[in-house]
């Protein structure tokens, strides 16, 4: 069989990387006549991010091959007005750089093995030009799930075709029948990354248009979890190929002071609060969640970040002295039952059969992490397309306990979540014969055929790589 080379392009977005790594550690297992090359960005002022691809290198195969790119000065992006922006622009400016690479490497005759594809991030469309410009196709790789890419389509044809305001759908006053959903969808779940016009002008659509460019779009979703979804599209988009779940590789801690206690608590009786790498709280919201494990009574296990500085770019940090932000006491009082952290091996963690409930912020790659290792949500999400995300668990499949569906951190009025109810939300997520749980365990069985043989997955997977060739 003829020997293929496929060039991978991430995010640089820690959770865009790693799941496109696991994508070709994926495919180089099952077809043995693929060699892949990933190109690494950085995104400046990440060091938790830029620490993490840099650890992908420890992949060690020998038809998996990285190429770095060194880290851009954080001072040349003082125009981006937030850390996606900025992931915009870094990309931009990889494009000449990435097409010159491309050149001297694949464009001479005889090189061999062929150069069959580029398999992009979802951010990363600029590169589609790169391809066409030497001839060869392009496929996105979609981070998100299925009903969101439904979305984008969706309103990208009300804005293109029928004139849409798409801003002006957060003020309707009915739910919105959109495709990729079973259900009306309320606007108060619609994202900020949608309705906000610099948002959806200047990145939303413009991905989504370059989308239909492209010869496929695989997705990080599997058919046994969003079968209405992906029956939902109509016959302009591109073929779509689900290779989900796909769990983006985890730079572990050698000596984890989180993963040594967890080995001492009974079975499911620990409930991990974790929101992701940009995932943060003002102290009045921290306060009402400190008052709520206490109340519930549960062993915890908080991942608590520092917000960045007022007015300032940036990701989220690590607290020197939790008790700055914690009620007076908050530690010594839950001291032995629950552990309050910075970062943590969060998949690592949910792998723990200690680990009994999330509080997720929703995001998909936690989605799906908590689907592989059975353990339920309880929903909070904080930005980007997680509002979606939460009522797709909740009101369409049922493997979500319900905290909140439409908190905004891009939202001035946000109002707080008050103890009350994220203590419901624990009980309710903890709750060891919900139907809840029952449906997550179900999913989690499923979850783990899709990739086996005769798995739908797996047979997506191989009809993208038909299609490279």
């Amino acid at each position: 069989m003829e020997k293929l080379e496929l060039i991978f392009i991430p995010s640089p977005l820690m959770g865009h990387a790693g799941q496109l790594v696991e994508l070709a550690r994926l495919m180089v297992n099952q077809f043995h006549h693929l060699t892949i090359t990933l190109l690494i960005m950085k995104l400046p002022g990440d060091t938790i991010g830029t620490e993490y691809t840099n650890s992908l290198n420890s992949i060690n195969h020998d038809r998996i091959k990285f190429i770095h790119f060194p880290p851009m000065d954080l001072d040349s992006f003082t125009d981006c007005p937030t850390n996606g922006f900025m992931n915009d622009a870094v990309i931009e400016r990889h494009k000449p750089i990435i097409t010159e690479l491309v050149a001297n490497r694949f464009n001479g005759s005889h090189h061999t093995p062929r150069l069959c594809a580029l398999v992009v991030d979802m951010f990363c469309t600029p590169m589609i030009d790169v391809g066409n410009e030497f001839g060869v196709p392009t496929y996105i790789f979609f981070t998100s799930n299925a009903a969101f890419l439904g979305i984008m389509f969706y309103f990208q044809i009300l804005h293109d075709e029928q004139g849409q305001e798409v801003s002006e759908l957060a003020n309707s006053g009915t739910e919105l029948r959109i495709p990729s959903y079973a259900n009306p969808v309320p606007p108060s779940v619609l994202p900020f990354v949608l309705l906000d016009k610099d948002f959806w002008y200047k990145r939303f659509i413009r991905y989504t248009r370059k989308y239909r460019e492209a010869k496929g779009i695989i997705v990080n979703t599997f058919l046994e979890l969003e079968t209405h979804a992906l029956l939902a599209y109509d016959d302009k988009t591109p073929p779509v190929y689900t290779v989900g779940p796909l769990l983006k590789p985890e730079k572990c801690p050698p000596e984890s002071k989180v993963l040594k206690w967890l080995e001492g608590q009974p079975k499911s009786t620990v409930v991990l609060l974790c929101f992701g790498s940009m995932g943060c709280f003002g102290a009045d919201q921290v306060r009402e969640i400190a008052i709520a494990i206490e109340r519930s009574g549960y062993r915890f296990i908080w991942s608590l970040r520092r917000p960045p500085s007022e007015g300032q770019k940036g990701m989220p940090g690590e607290y020197a002295d939790y008790n700055e932000v914690l009620p007076d006491g908050f530690i010594e009082r839950t001291r032995g039952r629950g552990r309050v952290v910075g970062w943590i091996p969060q998949t690592t963690v949910l792998a723990d059969m200690a680990v009994g409930g999330f509080v997720s912020h929703c995001g998909w790659n936690s989605v799906l992490e908590s689907l592989w290792y059975g353990v339920p949500i309880a929903t909070w999400p904080i930005y980007a397309e997680q509002q979606l995300d939460a009522y797709q668990l909740v009101k369409e499949l049922g493997l979500a306990v319900e905290i909140s569906l439409d908190y905004n951190c891009k939202n001035r009025n946000q109002r707080l979540v008050l103890a009350e109810e994220i203590e419901r939300g624990i009980r309710e997520v903890m709750d060891g014969d919900s139907e809840v749980r029952v449906k997550v365990r179900e999913m989690k069985g499923k979850s783990r055929m899709v990739l086996e043989e005769g798995g739908s997955s797996l047979e997506s997977l191989r009809r993208v790589v038909d299609d490279f060739m």
